[in-house]
């Protein structure tokens, strides 16, 4: 069989999304994103110990719209991270197997992430208030 007429493979638009498809990529997601946030860290670290001027900068980036996004962001990737722990935690001691049980515990960690967030953001954006 040449080149030209071999079989091409479905691509993504064929299959409709699963649960566990949905969730198995956010949690990849969410970790390189998390990834990115410990460098951010380190470089928050560093200005505190650099002090001074070098201190203001980084947290005048970290103050800004986009900063405040990002951490946002950060804090459902820890939340949902931790979720996904738990969810693989009890995967490792044999339960949840079934796979509507996982397609429940996938949603179910999609959703206290979120609202864990939410509510994280919502005392800080109250405490920056008063």
């Amino acid at each position: 069989m040449s080149q030209g007429q071999r079989p091409l493979s479905p691509h993504l638009e064929v299959y409709r999304p699963l649960t566990g498809s949905f969730t198995s990529i956010l949690h990849r997601a969410t970790n390189a994103a998390l990834l990115g946030g410990m460098f951010v860290l380190a470089a928050w670290l560093g200005s505190v110990a650099a002090g001074g001027e070098v201190y203001q900068f980084v947290n005048g980036l970290l103050s800004s719209f986009v900063g405040r996004v990002a951490l946002f962001g950060w804090t459902f990737c820890a939340f949902y991270s931790a979720a996904q722990w738990l969810r693989h935690f009890c995967w490792d001691l044999g339960y949840g197997f079934e796979i509507e049980t996982a397609k429940r515990t996938g949603l179910i960690a999609v959703v206290c992430s979120a609202l864990l967030t939410l509510a994280v953001w919502s005392l800080v954006i109250l405490r920056g208030a008063s």
